[in-house]
């Protein structure tokens, strides 16, 4: 389904990782058709001890977004995990390769969001993109910044810019820092599971991951413009809902 090669390695590389956390465990592959017939979605989930669902997915799309009159082709990496442990951060993120009126582009987002906050794992994860972000000559951004723009809210609640991550414009074209970036969060974030998957969270931790999940799953239906503008251009709702949602 992909032919971009950046997209094609960071999905394997999100598999691999995640199955070395879960050996014996097989990803689940299920496939759908846009309704439309414009573009096709793949979604490879996992259960297991650690993350009790995690999701890499992709699609391939060429479509009209609502308010442009061009068509653009689409391809899409989404990774979501959700970790079994409220101690372990959950991860949310979207690669893209865009090509549209001549150009190249690479949109996307990534966050890195835990239940139960450690200054420490945010101040590394910030360390770590601010590098590659000053190696190219740019500041690294307030994450809730580019989320409010991303989503077109005027706050941010649940669900929007609260962990710590990367928001790419629609318009960004320097493939190379969006690269390095993307590999930066992939190695940060499992660091960070590595890190915390071994301690035993409390009652009341466990709670508040539940109640944060029901947050998001709002969110998800009645704020997030992608899952509804995603469902608007003909991706089956099932297949954005087994990727987006947290388990139950």
């Amino acid at each position: 389904m992909l032919t971009d090669q950046l997209l094609i390695r960071l999905k394997q590389g999100y598999l691999e990782a995640i199955s070395r956390l879960h050996p014996g465990k097989a990803f689940e592959k299920k496939e759908w058709d846009f309704l439309t017939k414009a573009g096709r979605i793949e979604v490879n989930v996992v259960r297991g001890d650690i993350f009790e669902k995690a999701c890499v997915s992709t699609l391939q799309s060429t479509v009209t977004i609502p308010e442009r009159d061009y068509m653009s082709t689409i391809q899409w990496l989404g990774v979501h995990i959700f970790p079994a442990s409220p101690l372990v951060p959950t991860f949310m993120g979207t690669f893209e390769h865009v090509s549209e009126k001549g150009f190249e582009r690479c949109p996307g987002f990534f966050d890195i969001y835990p239940t139960i906050e450690f200054a420490e794992d945010k101040e590394y994860v910030r360390t770590e993109l601010a590098k590659v972000a000053k190696k190219h000559g740019r500041e690294y951004g307030d994450l809730t910044e580019g989320y409010l723009q991303m989503f077109r809210l005027k706050e941010a609640g649940s669900g929007i810019g609260y962990g710590v991550g990367m928001a790419f414009g629609p318009e960004e074209e320097d493939s190379q820092y969006f690269e390095e970036c993307s590999y930066a969060i992939l190695q940060a974030y499992f660091y960070l599971v590595e890190k915390r998957r071994g301690t035993k969270p409390t009652t009341a931790q466990i709670e508040e991951m539940f109640r944060k999940r029901a947050e998001w799953t709002q969110f998800t239906f009645s704020e997030n413009r992608f899952y509804q503008g995603g469902v608007m251009l003909g991706v089956p709702p099932e297949s954005f809902m087994l990727h987006m949602l947290p388990p139950w």
